[in-house]
């Protein structure tokens, strides 16, 4: 794996200029980690709003569509990132099939993050997908409550959007990790040790598992 100190000092600078220009309008995301934390940030407001308001339709829609455009963007960073790093052996089809087999989860979010971009239905490499709020009854630990599923080909498959946005975030990370463009060890934005420290002290674990693979599918 290349991390940035083997890469010659022309990319570095590139890398830093294009960082300098992007944090004009951005002021903290200058490169593809720096995005990729914030799509783990819409991640956890998602995830805090179906667990502590569930019974409210539109914040848990807005959340997950905010999780669906950060994905996207994150894919166009690294696309130029990967582009430029490749020079005259740039191919993008074969960029597009590697990071839809490293992140499966990304058509999912391309489908929903066009038809809210464009203002039209865009059904992409989501075929036969759609997005519901079902209310289920609760118990005496689950209050009752929305969950937002993304569903596809009449009922035949569904999945807890939460599970899956977990899984794109963790996805994600290895994809960064495998292809030189982070250095870091753990898939925990800075943003969450920060919270985790709040919450629990300036002990805390590297890896909390919230960023990593969903078990509930």
């Amino acid at each position: 794996m290349t991390n940035s100190h083997d890469l010659p000092n022309n990319e570095q600078m590139h890398s830093k200029v294009v960082q300098e220009e992007a944090k004009r309008h951005t002021v903290v995301i200058g490169s593809a980690v720096d995005m990729w934390s914030k799509l783990a940030w819409d991640v956890d407001v998602f995830d805090n709003i179906q667990r502590s308001f569930p019974n409210e339709k539109q914040p848990l829609a807005y959340a997950a569509i905010n999780v669906c455009i950060a994905a996207i963007s994150l894919r166009d960073w690294v696309q130029a990132a990967v582009k430029h790093r490749a020079g005259d052996e740039w191919n993008k089809d074969a960029f597009f099939q590697d990071l839809r087999e490293a992140v499966p989860e990304l058509a999912v979010c391309e489908a929903i993050a066009n038809t809210s971009k464009h203002s039209n239905f865009r059904a992409g490499a989501w075929v036969g997908g759609r997005v519901e709020l079902i209310w289920e009854d609760g118990d005496q630990d689950t209050p009752s409550g929305y969950l937002l599923y993304h569903i596809t080909s009449d009922m035949q498959s569904s999945c807890i959007a939460l599970s899956r946005f977990r899984d794109l975030s963790h996805h994600w990370w290895e994809y960064l990790v495998a292809h030189g463009l982070t250095e870091g060890r753990t898939d925990v934005a800075e943003w969450h040790k920060n919270k985790l420290k709040r919450i629990f002290g300036p002990i805390v674990a590297s890896h909390d598992g919230f960023n990593g693979p969903s078990k509930e599918k």
